[in-house]
């Protein structure tokens, strides 16, 4: 751990965005073991005696950090050794970290003796090896760039106290493990760019070996596809590329600072620029698959892929999608929660991802969109559905001591939304700058048209409440808590308000009296409304809004609850969605059935909440 004399520290007291740092020191070791422990913002990579030994900060809030403790005993020589620490300051606040301000905190113990820890007398410069000062985001979500060149490191000085919190932690989850390097295949050469294939969906950094004959810039856009006969790395307000400032000769790259997925790296540069070999180095969340028996054929590719996808997107927690956003949200990782007691052996990552979100609560008890992040448009929604995601872990693993660390948001989720019941025994959608959102699709996007004005209530965010509810009290139960809601009394509001008698389907929301959805009547089956119509309605009416590929898990959900065959229907449903995305030539599964072109052409190709039906196949087959 830490050593209790290091202190937080950075080369100057003004940080700009995009700043590079490295800090160096020599120590000797003649011990059997030497332990590194490092905690940074934003982001570390550690090399001993010029090898790469770590890198990969696990992001925290302003009140709590966490560390690393790194093995280095391998990569030390008995005598004196250098060690080098690169540390990036981002300076943004995104989906996927808060910004503290720079700094980095460390300190070296060989043999359980500390040999060395950081201090105002630490020195540090500017990092030769990085574009200093040049912010250029990627995308709202994950924040700027990283750029790279052949330079210089500037004089070392020594460093600078600087004011973070000392509450640090052990990181929370196993770091991410390298896989074998995929070299891009070369696909079209045409003027001034060249495309390779990674042969699937990959995750992890991007490696090249450049020569060129003068200095020069060599952009690497990445991407999930070449549906415009290129990469499509400019998209609106975002930049999927990184430059590489090369001299001239033979250089070699690694970028570490920037974890990407892409099926397709595109080189933009001069043709006379060689390109010796470019791929990424695959990075994934170390975890024991389940074997599951299931022949050849469709249902087989459907699961494997469903495996990939889920794999893809673990990295430090759970992710949505890792090409855009990289970011945690409580319904994505509902979802990946629930494949995984399935997927994999283990559980850990379950449970420390469900702490990590009850961390990120906001001074009005709901949760933030993502973690760790702040001041987000919160989504009610997700945030009802938290104790859900709690109750299937504690089922699905016994592990009752979860509940400890969790109660207390859960509380203030439930008390809040509670709070807010009116006299129709109905809860109305938040104010702004809340984002009602509940699905993509139109109606549930929490997008209002311009006849849409004044209050509105939503059919889906009172059934999910009374869903959360009923879970949420089994959990109260197991730690001694009384939570006390009248259910009945929100499902009388629910049928009055939202239930059409004449056709046994209930409408999307007050203002929009002659929509329906998929969803909304799956969630009212699900918590005991509606009759054999609406069951009905939900599997074969093409007049309600279909569900998203995010949400199916409710429809199948209220289906099995309801309909004693719904076996071949659920699997013939799969088969036909995630049939179709298999014949476009998909590795991983899509964000929405839309594919590449929703989202303003942005949407994902590899998308956490859409690997469910591997839950389907192990509890239906």
């Amino acid at each position: 751990m830490l050593d209790s004399r290091a202190k937080w520290i950075w080369i100057n007291s003004d940080p700009q965005k995009c700043e590079y740092a490295v800090f160096c020191d020599k120590f000797t070791f003649n011990g059997e073991r030497a332990v590194f422990t490092v905690a940074a913002e934003t982001d570390y990579i550690l090399y001993v005696n010029g090898k790469l030994a770590s890198f990969g900060q696990f992001a925290g809030y302003p009140f709590e950090k966490y560390y690393d403790e790194i093995d280095v005993t391998e990569l030390c020589e008995q005598g004196e050794n250098s060690l080098r620490l690169s540390v990036r300051y981002e300076g943004v606040s995104c989906a996927t970290h808060i910004n503290d301000g720079a700094g980095v905190i460390f300190s070296l113990d060989i043999d359980a003796k500390i040999a060395l820890f950081s201090s105002k007398d630490t020195l540090g410069c500017y990092d030769g090896n990085y574009v200093q000062h040049a912010p250029r985001r990627i995308s709202p979500q994950l924040g700027h760039t990283s750029d790279m060149k052949c330079g210089t490191d500037s004089e070392l000085i020594p460093c600078v106290e600087v004011e973070k919190t000392y509450n640090i932690l052990p990181r929370p989850v196993k770091k991410t493990v390298r896989g074998e390097f995929v070299k891009g295949k070369l696909l079209e050469n045409i003027e001034g760019r060249r495309i390779y294939d990674l042969g699937r969906e990959e995750t992890g950094y991007v490696t090249l070996k450049v020569k060129a004959s003068a200095p020069t810039i060599v952009k690497v856009a990445y991407g999930e596809h070449i549906a415009d006969g290129c990469v499509r790395y400019i998209i609106d307000n975002r930049d999927f590329s990184i430059n590489f400032e090369t001299d001239s000769g033979t250089r070699e790259f690694t970028q570490y600072f920037l974890r990407v997925a892409a099926r397709y790296l595109e080189v933009l540069a001069p043709d006379d620029v060689e390109i010796i070999s470019i791929g990424v180095i695959p990075y994934l969340y170390p975890q024991i698959e389940k074997p599951f028996p299931l022949d050849d054929g469709l249902d087989k590719r459907i699961y494997d892929t469903c495996m990939r996808t889920l794999r893809l997107c673990m990295n430090n927690h759970y992710e949505d999608c890792p090409w855009r956003e990289q970011a945690m949200y409580v319904l994505d990782s509902r979802n990946q929660m629930l494949c995984g007691y399935y997927a994999f052996e283990d559980t850990d990552f379950q449970r420390a991802n469900l702490v990590f979100i009850s961390k990120g609560v906001r001074a009005d008890g709901l949760l933030e969109l993502t973690y760790p992040a702040k001041n987000t448009p919160a989504i009610p929604f997700f945030s009802v559905m938290y104790p859900v995601a709690v109750y299937e872990y504690v089922k699905h693993t016994g592990d009752k001591s979860v509940l400890d660390e969790v109660m207390p948001t859960m509380l203030g989720i439930m008390n809040k939304m509670k709070g807010r019941i009116d006299a129709r025994g109905l809860i109305p959608d938040l104010e702004p700058p809340y984002w009602n959102f509940h699905e993509w699709s139109d109606g549930n996007n929490g997008v209002r048209r311009p006849d849409e004005t004044g209050e509105i209530t939503h059919l889906i965010l009172n059934c999910a409440f009374v869903y959360s509810a009923v879970r949420f009290k089994e959990l109260c139960a197991m730690s001694g808590i009384e939570f006390d809601v009248d259910t009945d009394a929100i499902k009388a509001g629910i049928v009055k308000e939202f239930f059409n008698p004449d056709n046994g389907i209930f409408s999307t929301s007050t203002s929009r009296r002659e929509s329906f959805s998929q969803l909304g009547n799956s969630f009212a089956l699900l918590i005991g409304l509606g009759d054999w119509r609406t069951l009905e309605a939900v599997k074969n009416d093409k007049s309600l809004t279909p569900a998203t590929l995010s949400m199916l898990g409710y429809v199948y959900d209220a289906i099995i609850a309801g309909d004693p065959d719904h076996k071949e229907y659920i699997l013939a449903d799969i088969r036909k969605k995630y049939g179709y995305m298999l014949d476009c030539g998909a590795t991983s599964f899509w964000e929405t059935i839309i594919g590449e072109a929703d989202f303003g052409r942005a949407g994902s190709l590899c998308h956490g909440w859409s690997a469910m039906p591997l839950y389907y196949y192990n509890i239906l087959k």
